[in-house]
């Protein structure tokens, strides 16, 4: 099965991540998937926000390439340890999925210090918080404080990220990486071998944070199979 809903490509949009490209999209939606299901279309290279899943078939470009750290072989490297260490007073509860005032505060912040756009409560609702899988929300805590929040799937292999959003008022703790760390960690706790983070994209800086988990494995596109580190074009 490689998605239950049938798929198509979107019209063309410039490219969100390097400059003088073109967006090609091909999405499908699902809904009831199972954790098999979803796991399948996670190792194809799919993603998703909501029910829409979506992955690039750019002409020419195969550069949005997914990643996924091997949880039981990681090692936090230096940066990491000075990350964990910053926040070894942060609390970490998981939950269920829940949109409160505070979080909506904190995707306000996000959406405009992060981006410069205004948040989209259509967003939020339709892509993030009505998910068709096992989904958690991961609340992170200053000081009894909310100041971040990540939406992470399961399925019956491993964990996969879908959305982080923190105030800014806590960039300073790095709530990012953290989160992935706290991810890692959880995945190890719950017997999961992988951590998918989405995409990287080489050439976008923004991206780079996700190769710096190590072990990794990198989806390629040509190959149709996951391949170990480094990232080979």
């Amino acid at each position: 099965m490689e998605h239950s809903g049938r798929s198509f490509i979107a019209s063309p949009e410039e490219c969100p991540y390097l400059g003088n490209r073109t967006k090609l999209y091909r999405y499908c939606i699902n809904y009831s998937l199972s954790q098999d299901d979803l796991n399948h279309l996670l190792v194809q290279g799919w993603r998703h926000f909501g029910y829409t899943f979506f992955k690039p078939e750019c002409p020419g470009c195969m550069l949005c390439i997914p990643v996924r750290v091997k949880t039981f072989e990681f090692k936090p490297a230096k940066s990491h340890r000075r990350t964990q260490q910053k926040n070894i007073q942060t609390t970490v509860k998981v939950g269920e999925l829940s949109l409160t005032r505070r979080v909506y505060d904190i995707y306000e912040d996000h959406s405009l210090s992060r981006f410069g756009e205004p948040p989209s409560i259509q967003f939020l609702i339709s892509n993030v918080l009505d998910i068709c899988t096992n989904t958690y929300q991961i609340e992170y805590y200053a000081d009894s404080t909310l100041f971040a929040v990540d939406y992470i799937d399961q399925t019956n292999k491993a964990l996969s990220t879908i959305y982080c959003i923190f105030h800014s008022d806590y960039a300073h703790l790095s709530p990012g990486i953290f989160s992935i760390l706290y991810a890692i960690q959880l995945a190890k706790d719950k017997n999961l071998p992988y951590l998918y983070l989405g995409y990287y994209v080489p050439g976008c800086k923004v991206m780079e944070y996700k190769i710096s988990f190590h072990p990794y494995q990198w989806y390629s596109w040509q190959k149709a199979q996951w391949l170990d580190e480094p990232v080979q074009l």
